[in-house]
């Protein structure tokens, strides 16, 4: 299952960490932590163009916009969009709706204009998921970085009939099979990281409520939804490091495209 499912979430994947209204603190860190990531991996580089893929809320777009000249935040949901052109649109920062599946990226996004691409919790939503990434592939300048997660395989579950439980999902995915996805479109993974503390906390709470050790989780308190307090949670707990990667929910890479022979 994705992060969302595991940590008792319904419906779609997207969601605003900053959103006091969802009592999943674990969750929430997460999301955010991936997007806290990306941006710091970024800043030494001061890239020119950064297009955040599947952008929702567009909460991340912004964080990425602290660091770069430029984002695009694309996503396929046209309210999702919508909603992020009102509360963050600058001219720096602009939105796209756009289906992967059956749309391409150009000629919004022009071909190798961009430093890097982000996309977390994307492809595995997808059925022609090579179509989506040779996309990314297409408008990464040479040496230019994708930074991508999606749900492990070891963590999804499947229905009576062996298909996703998560019915948004049409693709599981290991390390090996993205890996060879991504090379299949002339880039390189250099790293792997995963979010393994963050899922341990949660199980750790999950099973102190369960015995009656805890009366209440750390998302009962209010103080802990303030943006200042979600961030500090995802720093803490829930930032993309290389330590114990089978341990998290979803599989994270940062790769790099091959330079120009």
């Amino acid at each position: 299952m994705s992060s969302y499912l595991a940590y008792g979430g319904s419906g779609p994947d997207q969601i605003d960490p900053f959103d006091a209204a969802d009592r999943n603190v674990w969750r929430k860190a997460e999301y955010l932590g991936r997007y806290l990531f990306a941006t710091d991996f970024l800043r030494p580089l001061r890239p020119g163009l950064v297009a955040d893929i599947s952008s929702g809320r567009g909460y991340g777009s912004a964080e990425l916009a602290d660091v770069a000249e430029k984002v695009i935040g694309v996503d396929g949901c046209p309210a999702l969009v919508e909603a992020a052109r009102q509360y963050f649109q600058t001219d720096k920062l602009h939105f796209l709706c756009k289906n992967l599946d059956e749309e391409d990226l150009c000629p919004e996004i022009h071909i190798g204009s961009a430093a890097a691409v982000v996309s977390f919790e994307t492809i595995e939503h997808l059925l022609d998921p090579f179509r989506a990434v040779s996309q990314f592939s297409k408008i990464l300048q040479p040496g230019g970085f994708f930074i991508c997660s999606v749900p492990n395989v070891l963590s999804e579950s499947g229905d009576s009939s062996g298909l996703p439980r998560n019915k948004s999902h049409k693709q599981w995915f290991n390390f090996g099979s993205l890996s060879r996805l991504v090379q299949q479109n002339d880039m390189k993974v250099i790293y792997r990281l995963g979010q393994s503390w963050s899922k341990a906390l949660f199980r750790r709470e999950q099973q102190l409520v369960n015995a009656k050790r805890l009366t209440g989780r750390l998302g009962d308190e209010p103080a802990m939804h303030s943006p200042k307090m979600i961030r500090w949670l995802s720093y803490v707990a829930a930032y993309p490091t290389v330590e114990d990667v089978d341990g998290s929910y979803s599989i994270i890479i940062v790769a790099r495209k091959d330079d120009e022979k």
